[in-house]
């Protein structure tokens, strides 16, 4: 594509589930002749009677001929099969990904200036990367995030929660900010995590891991080429930092000349088996130990949450904090006291019985059986048994937790198991196991608790919008 947004004049905006009528009305807002295709059928007529009559945008549930229109704006994981795009490539009609068209937007905008810009992404550890970097770098400044967990401002450390409900697709960057004015927050720094890659429009940009990789757009792609496609069209004085573990990401940031910085995360038996990096973080037991600049950080941790689930977060928010100028004491300091996130890997008390809470938006079968790993590492000598929450409040979260990587767990995990609480409809179909069906996450942490005695350790693992 050789021309910015601005050279188009009749734009068809496809997917308007994952925020696509956000990039509709600024678009229309702006003067183009904007048409909004419903690919999924989710709006319901108010809301697309809302476009057309507010915003004067076309609207469609069903697929268009591509003729009237000069550019297509189709998210990456849309598949590619979809009429209108299979018309517009056998047309040499352009299209555009909804990360680029967002970021193109952003450019026309002054809404950034005077302020840093900082966009986080990657298939783990993106909304615990954010909220400690907002943590540390609201020691010196006021930052705005916004993350799975809400949109939020930090100050001196701790946070109010602005607003919530907004998605991490790039589209809902553009109401944060309409938010963001509409309230009169001032801040200096904006934090944004986003899915399935990056805008290009922000001073830095993060990629805190491509693994695990899995596939998109029907499995045509893989979400590392979505996530990687930003250092092809991204602002050219972008600062990007990336895992070294990452060897696509960083051949592709070389290949496209971008200026980026590495961190990497290893065990002490592994430190010689990787290059030095500009920030290398290790674990030794549950204190963290950074190597960067010939300076060497030994902080404890909180025995609030487990340590290892967050150690790209501590070493992706590190390296940004440590680039931007915050002092090492100030960065130690934030770490000291982080207690964890909802959701993530998180040890509370309910009840007098300790859970284990590691129910959140990205939550996967690796992670469950992390969170079982840990409680078993950790209590099995003291506790009566494992009882364990697992599931799913929505399928179409991250494309859910499928039914079958539950079942090969439990068929390799059920003996370290004393009673299990299987969450969501498609679960209803894994029998194999005695097991107690709940519609939803409080109903399944309800039923934990009649279940359990106060030496029980209750798991709590279910894909969920928290």
């Amino acid at each position: 594509m050789d021309k910015d947004i601005i050279g188009y004049r009749n734009i068809a905006v496809l997917d308007l589930t994952h925020a696509g009528g956000i990039i509709a009305k600024k678009l229309a807002s702006r003067g183009f002749n904007v048409t909004a295709v419903d690919v999924y059928s989710t709006l319901d007529s108010n809301m697309m009677l809302d476009l057309e009559e507010k915003h004067d945008i076309a609207t469609s549930h069903d697929p268009l001929n591509v003729n009237a229109f000069d550019l297509l704006i189709s998210p990456t994981h849309l598949d590619p099969k979809y009429p209108m795009l299979t018309e517009a490539r056998e047309k040499s009609i352009d299209i555009m990904s909804h990360h680029m068209a967002v970021g193109q937007i952003l450019s026309m905008s002054n809404s950034f200036d005077q302020v840093t810009v900082i966009e986080i992404t990657g298939s783990k550890a993106k909304t615990s990367s954010a909220s400690l970097l907002a943590k540390m770098l609201s020691k010196n400044m006021k930052v705005v995030l916004h993350t799975t967990r809400g949109l939020e401002i930090w100050n001196k450390g701790h946070f109010k929660i602005l607003h919530l409900g907004l998605s991490i697709a790039p589209g809902s960057i553009l109401l944060a900010i309409d938010i963001i004015e509409s309230i009169g927050i001032d801040a200096e720094c904006y934090i944004f995590e986003v899915s399935l890659g990056l805008t290009g429009q922000a001073d830095i940009g993060v990629i805190t891991t491509l693994g695990p990789d899995y596939r998109i757009a029907a499995s045509t792609a893989k979400a590392s080429d979505s996530k990687t496609e930003v250092f092809k069209y991204g602002n050219k004085d972008e600062i990007f930092f990336l895992n070294a573990k990452d060897k696509m990401a960083i051949e592709a940031a070389k290949e496209y000349d971008r200026c980026f910085f590495t961190f990497i995360t290893t065990e002490e038996k592994d430190i010689e088996r990787y290059p030095k990096q500009n920030l290398h973080l290790r674990l030794e037991k549950d204190n963290i130990i950074i190597e960067q600049n010939e300076h060497i950080l030994s902080i404890n941790t909180s025995t609030l949450y487990d340590t290892r689930s967050y150690i790209t977060a501590f070493a992706a928010s590190c390296s940004v904090a440590s680039w931007m100028g915050l002092p090492y004491g100030s960065i130690t300091e934030a770490i000291n006291s982080f207690n964890g996130l909802q959701g993530r890997m998180q040890e509370k008390n309910i009840s007098n019985r300790i859970m284990i809470d590691n129910s959140n938006s990205g939550m996967d079968i690796g992670s469950a059986e992390q969170a079982l790993d840990y409680a078993m590492n950790k209590y099995k000598a003291s506790s009566s048994g494992m009882i364990m929450i697992i599931g799913e409040e929505a399928s179409q979260v991250c494309e859910g937790l499928p039914p079958e990587d539950v079942s090969m767990f439990l068929a390799k995990r059920c003996r370290d198991i004393s009673k299990l609480i299987l969450v969501g409809s498609r679960m209803q179909n894994i029998c194999k196991y005695s097991a107690i069906h709940a519609p939803g996450l409080g109903y399944g942490i309800e039923k934990a608790l009649e279940l359990s005695s106060e030496k029980d350790i209750i798991i709590s693992c279910v894909k969920c919008f928290r």
